[in-house]
């Protein structure tokens, strides 16, 4: 969570759970600007590592505190007392997960949670609430190309597929990613049903939350950890794949965390002449989870959540959509190839160049993402490009798991 603190004063960001890669992100920006910042985590003990590596320097003004569940009523009652603003970035990611229950319901109550501790217990001073959504709740995979999606447009294949019949004859892979993109979808939707209901009071004359509510919604995120797990195999889903081209271990990772349906993108992208493969892995009736292959660097969104907190008036009741650009996989590849040449034995060859557009901008006729309320906000400046995303990445990685390369 964040809040829009005078700087040096008593008043705190708070941000679930601080120690994942975008709130760590977030929190680091906002210390940096002289901002006291209060986040939660699951264990205490798991944000020990960022207050002595990342925020050593300003571990002063940082707070942590325990939530265990996001998901009961007042589990955020202490954490949002006397913030002026809230980002709110906890959501369940694992894509193990495959049940309704276990994503979805968690997702939603997490967030409707940390609003009502809000309303009833931040205080006066509260500002603005931040909620991190993603391109998957803005994202149809049915949509008829070519296609520019803006902040009106909202995924609304994810939640009836969850809730079909033939979704229980998806492997286990495939559920997760139908209920990933199905929970950030719902998640969004309750919150601004949340807002809605409120706005309804004011011709009422009921009390009206008095604080601005707003969302980001990023698609890929691509960046340096700002502190890496100890272990590479716990870094989070957006970086997996750089890592398991950069290790040589592209081949497990493959089999082990992508879903058919996704994996015969993949396939087609790096092994066009494996037809048999594609059509044995491919499942018609499951769109691709990532038809866009749109990137965004992690420090654009920690920019724009800042800016959305402590922006209320501009920013209340939008969507933010953030996204740099299209380079997809192979794309990747042939960045990791050029930067890193040491290592092009194990990085796949595919088909250089296939697939994108050069400075990775949106190809003719596919996907475009339009940004341009996120880019005024922001003074109007480009985004931070590819090639310097996956350089810093690398760099991070190469630094941190040395021993495993």
């Amino acid at each position: 969570m964040a809040s829009k603190a005078a700087k040096g004063s008593a008043a705190e960001p708070y941000r679930p759970d601080i120690s994942n890669s975008i709130a760590s992100q977030i929190g680091y920006d906002l210390l940096k600007q002289g901002y006291r910042v209060r986040g939660t985590t699951r264990s205490v003990e798991s944000a020990n590592a960022l207050l002595k590596g990342a925020y050593s320097s300003h571990a002063h003004r940082v707070e942590i505190l325990q939530v265990p569940d996001i998901t009961s009523e007042g589990a955020f009652d202490e954490a949002v007392k006397g913030t002026t603003a809230i980002i709110h970035t906890a959501s369940p990611i694992s894509l193990a997960l495959t049940s309704w229950s276990s994503t979805v319901d968690i997702a939603i109550a997490g967030a409707i949670s940390m609003l009502n501790s809000a309303l009833n217990h931040a205080g006066p001073r509260l500002s603005s609430f931040v909620l991190t959504s993603s391109f998957a709740a803005c994202t149809d995979p049915q949509t008829p190309l070519p296609k520019t999606f803006t902040e009106n447009d909202w995924n609304t294949w994810a939640e009836p597929k969850a809730k079909s019949k033939d979704f229980e004859d998806l492997d286990d892979n495939a559920k997760g990613r139908v209920l990933y993109l199905a929970s950030k979808t719902a998640a969004e939707r309750a919150v601004w049903e949340w807002r809605e209901k409120r706005e309804v009071s004011r011709n009422t004359g009921a009390e009206l939350p008095p604080f601005a509510v707003s969302s980001i919604n990023p698609n890929f995120v691509i960046g340096p950890p700002l502190q890496p797990p100890p272990d590479p195999r716990q870094i989070n889903m957006t970086l997996q794949t750089a890592w398991a081209m950069i290790s040589g271990t592209i081949s497990s990772f493959l089999a082990d965390l992508w879903a058919p349906w996704l994996l015969s993108a993949v396939i087609r992208t790096f092994y066009p002449e494996k037809s048999l493969v594609l059509t044995l892995c491919q499942l018609d009736h499951v769109p691709g989870a990532m038809p866009t292959a749109a990137y965004i660097s992690n420090h654009d969104v920690s920019r724009m959540h800042v800016y959305a907190a402590l922006h209320p008036s501009e920013c209340n009741g939008h969507r933010y959509l953030l996204a740099a650009g299209r380079a997809p996989p192979q794309a990747l590849a042939d960045v990791l190839r050029k930067i890193r040449p040491q290592w092009k034995d194990r990085i796949p060859m595919g088909d250089p160049g296939n697939d994108y557009v050069e400075g990775y901008t949106w190809v003719e006729g596919g996907v475009t993402i339009d940004c341009e309320r996120a880019k005024r906000a922001l003074g109007g400046g480009e985004w931070m490009g590819f090639e310097q995303c996956v350089e810093e990445t690398v760099e991070a990685l190469e630094k941190h798991y040395n021993a495993f390369l």
